[in-house]
């Protein structure tokens, strides 16, 4: 309410403004005859016949034609304008007719899709549905089996990495333990040892070796050596001059058998003679053969000269392993 009484309180004074804002209007007066005094102040007044003149000369004839026309004239702009506004209702009422036709044919294949996939459909539908839910079913059982595929590949790529992560340890195991008897064993003088032979083969040629020497010392030096020490363990002083006499052999032996042996492991001894072969032949349990070894010099020094000496001053003359430097220490 008071705002519609601020409006008109603006509207009226906005209108007096207005009217005083406007000048003075003098109305037009037509008269037959002027005074002097109207016609030095004849601004707004003009005469009948003036009047008339001016009519005449430049007024229109006016028929009834035109009269009639115009108002036709005007009629038929406004047919035109709602002729046009017609036609546009009508396209526009055409489009969404249009736009809800193709919406209704989209719900109608939606619907048609859906009867298909629900039981109790004609024998096509059926077979159609059925060859997609077999196609599906077969895909699916398909990347089933490849993911089972996949996780058995998977758990045997597992097992092969372990593998070989084993394989690399052994590897490097067994190039280690190379590397060590390849210093520890001068292996190229080895019996059987050949170049074109692979490296496990010469390897395993080495431990043969070691266990005929020690198969040899065994059985030939160490176990009668026991057996003369069990028999005199209870009366060691009352051991007999025989028994001493072997015992003293058998270790004399002994270490010249291992001395020997040691040829083929330290790098300072040089293999000579028939070292090898006699070496060779422990894993027969075969004497070494007298006519090989070089026959004992007296009147040049020698290192088995000198071992003979000692041997004789402990009355050693007689040693079941005689060899020293390729030479018979039995001969006199």
């Amino acid at each position: 309410m008071n705002r519609k009484i601020i409006l008109s309180f603006c509207l009226g004074w906005v209108s007096l403004t207005t009217i005083a804002q406007q000048p003075v209007v003098r109305p037009v007066r037509i008269a037959d005859s002027l005074s002097a005094k109207e016609k030095s102040e004849r601004n707004p007044v003009l005469l009948r016949s003036e009047l008339d003149s001016l009519i005449a000369v430049y007024a229109p004839v006016k028929t009834e034609n035109q009269a009639v026309t115009k108002p036709m004239e005007k009629k038929d702009h406004a047919a035109t304008y709602n002729l046009a506004g017609l036609a546009a209702i009508l396209l526009i009422t055409g489009w969404m007719l249009l736009l809800l036709y193709r919406q209704r044919k989209q719900l109608l294949r939606l619907a048609q899709s859906e009867e298909t996939n629900q039981p109790g459909l004609p024998e096509e539908g059926k077979s159609k549905n059925s060859k997609k839910k077999v196609t599906t079913l077969s895909l699916q059982e398909k990347i089933g089996e490849l993911d089972a595929e996949l996780i058995k590949l998977s758990k045997e790529n597992e097992g092969l990495n372990r593998v070989i992560s084993e394989y690399n340890g052994i590897r490097h195991e067994y190039n280690s333990l190379k590397h060590g008897m390849y210093k520890t064993y001068k292996i190229k003088n080895y019996p059987g040892y050949d170049k074109t032979r692979d490296d496990s083969l010469t390897m395993q040629g080495v431990l043969d070796t070691e266990n005929a020497v020690a198969g040899y010392a065994y059985e030939k030096f160490l176990k009668p050596v026991l057996a003369i020490a069990d028999t005199n363990k209870n009366s060691p002083s009352k051991i007999s001059t025989a028994d001493r006499e072997k015992l003293l052999d058998l270790l004399v032996s002994l270490s010249l058998l291992y001395i020997e042996y040691l040829y083929l492991r330290v790098s300072d001894l040089s293999v000579g003679g028939n070292m090898v072969e006699r070496i060779k032949a422990f894993a027969n349990g075969n004497q070494p053969d007298p006519a090989l070894l070089k026959k004992l010099s007296t009147e040049s020094g020698s290192r088995a000269l000198v071992i003979r000496l000692a041997l004789s001053k402990a009355s050693v003359s007689h040693l079941s392993y005689p060899v020293f430097d390729e030479t018979n220490l039995n001969n006199e």
